[in-house]
């Protein structure tokens, strides 16, 4: 039995789950999502709490338990609170701005970099000195990690002068500067 996959999930207030031929439906005040259930896994709600169960200890069957456990509680937080990114951008002029569904950055390159947003997530620019931030928020906890990390593939942080992109709760180990001997 995985040690992930027994820990049962708190329901919120305002959340619900409902089972239809292997496809759960999770609905909360933010929305609603699915998941698809594998077949010789279970779950059922009793008092405020998920919980997923296995019908058999195939191999199989104990790789998913965890997995499936995992994806559910991704689910229920989403439709309950949502997920969130932060990502902070720093460097001399550079700027952010949203046009519609399309994020349009100048960061130091001869041209401006664009980005389609998803459907599904929404993005908040706070500007600062030589820097700005990018909160990017949705229900959908692989969406909002996939489109952070598409972002921050185009300019990481580099170690000298921390310009580029990190995340809020990224550590950046500073490099000294080379110097002549």
């Amino acid at each position: 039995m995985s040690r992930i996959g027994r820990l049962p999930i708190p329901l919120p207030d305002k959340v619900t789950l409902s089972e239809k031929k292997k496809l759960l439906t999770v609905k909360g005040p933010r929305g609603e999502m699915t998941l698809q259930i594998p077949s010789g896994i279970k779950v059922k709600t009793e008092d405020g709490l998920a919980i997923v169960s296995t019908k058999d200890e195939s191999k199989e069957i104990k790789m998913l338990h965890g997995t499936t456990r995992a994806h559910l509680a991704n689910k229920i937080q989403g439709v309950s609170t949502g997920h969130t990114k932060i990502l902070i951008v720093q460097g001399k002029g550079f700027q952010a701005e949203i046009k519609g569904r399309i994020l349009e950055m100048q960061l130091g390159f001869s041209h401006k970099v664009l980005f389609e947003i998803p459907v599904g997530l929404v993005l908040e620019i706070k500007p600062g000195q030589n820097s700005f931030t990018l909160t990017i928020s949705g229900n959908d906890k692989q969406l909002v990690g996939a489109f952070s990390s598409e972002l921050y593939k185009v300019k990481k942080v580099e170690p000298y002068n921390l310009i580029g992109f990190r995340y809020s709760d990224q550590h950046v180990k500073r490099k000294a500067a080379k110097t002549i001997t």
